[in-house]
């Protein structure tokens, strides 16, 4: 059986509701996407769905040169990798496949609850690292110790059986040596 690398893309926007979470948070990071393209040229997310404006929200397609990262070319990133199984890609591909078609929405309420620390699951409706928690469980990838209406992006830097690949600008992402862990 062969095997594959998903990967998670940790980054730091500068705009305004980014501001606002990391203030709140005391995280550099604030936004969580997953890949299982190790150029970073397509990731899934739950954020803007117009790079433009911060709503409406839902499942996104974004990549180092595409979507909202176009737009914000020198995003701070981490890109963490870890090997998984055939059997685990299939889980991760079909959970993709089944959230996509269901046309969820952004789970604002629930970003509301997150601060005060009262996890919020919502049918077809998830924030970035909510949506990047609960797809990495049901794949079988890693399983989380706490709800994911309560998972922040920075839960995902350093997860156990991750690596660290790099650490800089998403767009130069593949330009540089890997990062030491």
């Amino acid at each position: 059986m062969s095997n594959r690398n998903v990967y998670i893309v940790v980054t730091r926007t500068n705009t305004i509701p980014s501001r606002v979470i990391r203030i709140y948070t005391g995280s550099p990071y604030n936004h969580v996407s997953l890949t299982l393209d190790g150029r970073l040229e397509d990731m899934v997310s739950f954020g803007r769905l117009h790079p433009f404006t911060p709503v409406p929200g839902g499942f996104v397609h974004e990549g180092k040169n595409k979507g909202f990262f176009r737009r914000f070319r020198d995003v701070p990133c981490r890109v963490y990798s870890k090997k998984i199984s055939e059997r685990e890609c299939r889980n991760l591909l079909h959970l993709l496949q089944k959230i996509e078609n269901r046309r969820c929405k952004f789970n604002h309420l629930g970003l509301i609850t997150l601060i005060a620390g009262i996890p919020l699951e919502r049918e077809n409706a998830y924030f970035c690292s909510q949506f990047c928690g609960k797809v990495l469980n049901e794949s079988g990838i890693h399983h989380f110790q706490k709800p994911f209406g309560l998972l922040r992006p920075a839960d995902f830097c350093g997860l156990d059986g991750f690596t660290l690949l790099y650490e800089g600008p998403l767009h130069a992402f593949g330009n540089q040596p890997a990062a030491t862990a």
